[in-house]
C-alpha cells in the first residue's frame, strides 16, 4: 500500500513538475511527426496482464527508426518515456520495477530464459535495478538474462527505501554527464 501511495503522489508530482516540459516534448511530436502524439505499444504486466504502455511517438508510423536528431535525442535523453508516469496514476506500473517487455519479446524470453515468468509476480517500472546497472536496451537473450537477474534482486529484496536508492541512482545517471 505504502509502495502505491508513493508512485500515485511521485508520478503527480513529476508529471506537474515537468508540464512545460511534455508541453515542449508534444510541440516536437506534432512538428517532426505529426499526430498521434503518443505512440501506445501492448506490454506485458504484473501476472500476465496486458497493458497499453504510452510513450511519445518518435518515428514515423510506417518507419522503426527515429525520423530525425531531433527525434533521437528526445530517445537518448529518455524524454519519450515521460508519458509512463501516467501508467503509473492508471496502476499499470510502478515508478520502479522490472521494465515491461513487448508481448512477443514476452513470450521469447518467457520460453528461453529460467525463471523469467518470477519477474512478472510485480508491477513492471519505469526504471529499475538493471537500469541503474547499466543493463537498458539491447534484447538478445544473453543481455535479458542479466536484467531478469537484476529484476529478481530487486524483487529479493524490494523495500521502500531500496525503491527510494533506484530513483535516486536513476535521477543521478540522467543528470550525468557522458549519459
Amino acid at each position: 500500500m505504502t509502495k502505491r501511495i508513493f508512485d500515485i503522489i511521485f508520478s503527480f508530482i513529476i508529471l506537474l513538475l515537468m508540464l512545460p516540459i511534455l508541453c515542449v516534448v508534444s510541440v516536437l511530436v506534432i512538428y517532426n511527426l505529426g499526430f498521434p502524439i503518443l505512440y501506445k505499444a501492448t506490454r506485458v504486466g504484473k501476472d500476465n496482464k496486458k497493458f497499453k504502455i504510452y510513450k511519445f511517438r518518435t518515428m514515423d508510423i510506417s518507419e522503426h527508426i527515429p525520423k530525425n536528431n531531433t527525434m533521437n535525442l528526445l530517445r537518448k535523453t529518455n524524454l519519450d518515456e515521460l508519458p509512463q508516469f501516467l501508467n503509473v496514476l492508471l496502476g499499470h506500473m510502478s515508478v520502479v520495477g522490472p521494465r515491461p517487455h513487448d508481448l512477443n519479446e514476452d513470450i521469447l524470453f518467457e520460453n528461453k530464459i529460467k525463471n523469467y515468468h518470477l519477474r512478472k509476480k510485480v508491477l513492471p517500472g519505469i526504471t529499475g535495478l538493471s537500469a541503474i546497472k547499466g543493463n537498458r536496451g539491447g534484447n538478445d537473450i544473453e543481455f535479458i538474462s542479466k536484467r531478469v537477474e537484476y529484476d529478481l534482486q530487486y524483487i529479493n529484496n524490494k523495500s521502500f527505501s531500496f525503491d527510494l536508492f533506484i530513483i535516486l541512482k536513476t535521477i543521478i545517471t540522467i543528470f550525468k554527464p557522458n549519459h
